[in-house]
């Protein structure tokens, strides 16, 4: 990272700091909105999951499936376990903690990082240094793992619904199919 005077580093366009941080802000505000997201589908998902469970009970629909019903009630929950692992791996948090700490030396933006400096250095970093390029590698950071999680909402929730789909194909049938 540049090292620059505090006179040089107030010359940084102005502009362009502000501008850097509203997209960091921006995507702070999207990410909080997937785990939000992957919480809902979470619980959705497990509701679905323990409702399955119980009907799988002793006499309860799914407790002795008739013909093919098994090829869906398998992938069905199946289909509704891994939507819900999908949207734990959305909001388990990402610590980097291997990384973070030799990383630490030239970035304080993200919190990993910033806990590993004393506050006296930090404020003379802050004083000195060019905030710009630092900011820029932590919105593309945090952009990958933004995406990333965006996908994995995206797929937990397609997973869920096939496997929705799939139990009440199954539980149909189970329901309308003549006693053996």
């Amino acid at each position: 990272m540049k090292r620059r005077t505090s006179e040089e580093a107030a010359s940084t366009n102005p502009n362009a700091i502000d501008t850097a941080w509203r997209i960091h802000a921006a995507q702070t505000e999207w990410t909080g909105k997937v785990d939000a997201k992957a919480s809902f589908a979470f619980a959705l998902e497990s509701a679905a999951i323990a409702t399955v469970v119980a009907l799988s009970a002793k006499d309860r629909l799914f407790s002795a499936l008739p013909g093919l019903t098994p090829w869906l009630y398998w992938p069905g929950l199946l289909l509704l376990l891994v939507g819900a692992g999908l949207a734990v791996t959305v909001v388990a948090p990402r610590l980097r903690g291997r990384t973070a700490r030799s990383e630490s030396a030239s970035n304080y933006i993200y919190f990993g990082h910033a806990r590993n400096w004393k506050a006296t250095d930090l404020e003379a970093a802050l004083r000195t240094t060019d905030i710009l390029p630092q900011l820029s590698r932590q919105i593309t950071a945090m952009a990958k793992i933004s995406w990333k999680k965006h996908v994995r909402v995206q797929w937990s929730l397609w997973s869920a619904t096939l496997g929705g789909l799939a139990l009440v194909a199954c539980g149909l049938i189970a329901s309308f199919w003549p006693a053996a």
